[in-house]
């Protein structure tokens, strides 16, 4: 079939897998961040 002969329904998809892609990136970067700030940076202390 081609894409002259399908109505708009049937070729038009969300970019799922741009999503997902975009979703795991920002939850892996929001786990680094606080591992690194909770993990690394607090238990430092002060700046002394």
């Amino acid at each position: 079939m081609s894409i002259e002969n399908q109505t708009p329904e049937e070729h038009e998809h969300p970019p799922i897998g741009t999503w997902v892609l975009l979703i795991v990136t920002a939850i892996g970067m929001t786990v680094a961040w606080l591992f690194l700030y909770l993990g690394i940076f607090l238990p430092r202390g002060t700046v002394s």
